[in-house]
């Protein structure tokens, strides 16, 4: 399926147990509706249950989704939001995963927590602040799926009483609303941000000699940014990544694997994108492929280092399964 890596790599990243729901205004599917249903009711069985449906108004039974989808005008007065002009004839909502088709909006569904890191992550991305509005009305319709299309950009909705009432979502849950073009944005950023900075190595001087010392006993030897070593006819470099506060509690290990061009390399990129899942990661890089492996050590790196036969063997640890699912994709890609 054509989104189908691009949902799987936006849900690891942000541990969402909810799948994004692709929503397409006026699709070339025929209705298939079983029976009258809420929009929010159709878009949540969607992300929890992978269901597909399009629907036009007769399958609609919320006169809130009729208005704020653009199925209808309103009678009296304005109302907001909603999709205007109301020339909607039928909508598609599907799982993005299994989605044929370009979407116009996609839909997330999530707790407070999870949907916290998606609204910080796209606050770096886009340098920017990330919108909520929201009145506790036309919630799933009109702020997470009218005002991303209408407005082009993402908004965040606390949901209304009849999307909690009446469609299962829990109480713990918010939802946001994208246009594709900023999901796709956010979700391609993932993969090369997280990899960069876990490839973004403190200089060596600034480590204590202690933990250089521990490294060069294993069989690396000192680099400007990172550490290199051959392990079983492989060489990998280990880098020693610094979070945003410029403190460091993991390292990561990578081998770069080289193919003959860069096509070549692209096709085998999609190997790895199948067969590796966090904490391994890929990158791309012309006729190469990075694969990495970041190694969370749960407390300080300096505290780690100390600790002599337990930080040995993590990082052995470490680079045997490395070596193992490069020896994989190996055997794969040149098959």
């Amino acid at each position: 399926m054509k989104y189908t890596e691009l949902t799987k790599q936006f849900r690891q990243f942000f541990e969402l147990p909810l799948t994004p729901v692709a929503v397409k205004f006026n699709s070339d599917r025929e209705p298939d509706m079983p029976h009258p249903m809420r929009y929010c009711e159709l878009v949540r069985k969607a992300a929890a249950f992978g269901n597909s449906y399009t629907f036009t108004i007769d399958d609609m039974s919320c006169a809130s989704a009729e208005l704020a989808l653009g199925f209808t005008e309103p009678l009296y007065g304005e109302v907001y939001p909603r999709i205007k002009p109301a020339d909607t004839e039928k909508i598609t909502v599907s799982p993005l995963d299994s989605s044929e088709f370009e979407p116009d909006v996609v839909v997330i569904t999530g707790s407070a927590g999870k949907l916290m890191k998606v609204a910080t992550t796209l606050a770096k991305v886009r340098d920017d602040m990330v919108n909520s509005s929201f009145k506790g009305e036309f919630a799933v319709c009109g702020e997470c799926t009218a005002i991303p299309l209408m407005e082009n950009h993402v908004n965040l909705s606390l949901l209304c009483a009849g999307a909690r009432m009446f469609s299962d979502y829990r109480n713990e849950e918010i939802v946001f609303g994208f246009p594709m073009e900023t999901f796709v944005e956010l979700t391609q950023s993932l993969k090369e941000d997280s990899i960069t900075n876990a490839l973004c190595g403190c200089l060596m001087d600034d480590l204590p000699s202690g933990l250089v010392n521990s490294l060069l006993d294993l069989g690396f030897t000192k680099g400007t940014d990172h550490f290199t070593g051959r392990f079983k006819d492989e060489i990998i470099r280990l880098y020693i990544p610094k979070d945003d506060r410029g403190k460091s509690s993991s390292i990561t290990l990578q081998v770069p694997v080289k193919f003959r061009d860069a096509e070549l390399a692209e096709a085998s990129a999609e190997i790895a994108s199948d067969l590796l899942e966090h904490p391994m990661n890929w990158r791309l890089r012309g006729n190469w492929v990075d694969i990495v492996l970041l190694v969370e050590l749960n407390e300080p790196l300096r505290r780690a280092a100390m600790k002599g036969e337990k930080f040995n063997a993590l990082v052995n640890n470490g680079i045997d399964v490395l070596l193992d699912h490069v020896t994989r994709f190996r055997r794969k890609a040149t098959k």
